[in-house]
This record gives C-alpha cells, structure tokens and sequence, in this order.
C-alpha cells in the first residue's frame, strides 16, 4: 500500500516538475511553447473537431522524416507505433530517449515502429540533438497538423501507442522512466 502511494507521489511530482520546466523553457528560450505546443485541449478541438484518446483509431496526417522520406501509414499496419514529441532543450526528453531508443533497439523485430517527432525550431537543432544521442528511431520535425496534435495536450515529452490495428491503446505525458518504457511491450 505503501509504495502504491510513493509511486503515484513520485509520478505527481515528475508531472509537476515537467510543467514547471516547460514554463521555464518558455521564459529563457523566449520560445512559444504555450503557442506551439500547449494551447491546451479547447484550442486543439477548435482546429481538428476532436481530441485523441485512448480507443480511438486516429487518421495519422502525413509526416516526412529528417531524412526526406515521407512515413507510409498504411505499410505499419500491423505494427506496433509508438509516436513520441519532444525537444532538444527538453530535460525529461533527454533522459526518456535514450531509454525509448533502447526499448527498439530490443523489440523492433518483434513489430515495433518509434517514429519521434521534434518540436524544435529548426531541422539543424533536432538533426545535431539525434546524432549526438546516437538514436537509431525515426525522427520527423512537427508541422502544423502534427503542433495540433501535440496541442491537445499540455507537456512534453508526450508519447502515443498505436496498437497493430491502428487504435490508440496509450497516451502518456511525463517523463517515462525505464519501467514505464518496458510496459509498452504489453502491446507487441
């Protein structure tokens, strides 16, 4: 009961510290965050008529990788996507992408499919950010339908779970710690 209780104290706390590092993103970088990534769910329902949730089987918008090839939808049927927003200046991202990258590495053979998607300003910025990281993911710069999509919820980093039949089976924004990572294996 104990550690039921230290869990979701921890899990409240990782939730508080993301909120308060993202406003202190904003106020340093000078960034919009609030205007790219979190207006919140009222201003993402406004612009796409829904907000995902778990269950729904979302039309995917279409997405180029940074390596200039586009991503088929409808090849990776049959697969498990896990679909991930972050940043470079992003300190939860930072330490949750070493943790996803490795989580494929381990069960890509098994259907799994991580296509990542930065939020930054600038390809260079996500591009330097990857390569320093040595991520074997895919990895594609938001657009605008994508920034909706992220804008339906506050936070980064935000990650979705589209199971082999296209329906969205996990929503999680907060850092993920190993733990959390491994539990998406439950979908392969």
């Amino acid at each position: 009961m104990m550690e039921s209780f230290i869990v979701i104290k921890r899990r409240a706390w990782f939730a508080q510290a993301l909120v308060r590092t993202a406003q202190l993103s904003v106020a340093m970088s000078g960034a919009t965050l609030l205007g790219t990534v979190g207006l919140g769910l009222g201003a993402a329902y406004a612009q796409t008529g829904s907000v995902w949730k778990v269950g729904d089987s979302p039309s995917l918008p279409p997405l180029e990788l940074l390596d200039g090839t586009g991503v088929n939808w409808q090849a990776l049927r049959g697969r498990v996507v896990v679909l991930e927003f972050w940043g470079s200046w992003c300190p939860f991202c930072a330490r949750q992408n070493p943790l996803l990258d490795q989580f494929y590495r381990a069960h890509r053979g098994r259907g799994l499919e991580v296509i990542t998607i930065s939020l930054d300003k600038t390809r260079e910025a996500a591009l330097t950010y990857v390569q320093k990281g040595g991520y074997t993911f895919k990895v594609a710069m938001s657009t605008p339908q994508w920034n909706l999509i992220a804008q339906q919820r506050r936070g980064l980093p935000q990650l979705l779970v589209l199971d082999r039949q296209g329906r969205l089976v996990m929503i999680e924004v907060r850092e993920m710690l190993e733990e959390d990572v491994r539990e998406i294996a439950k979908f392969l």
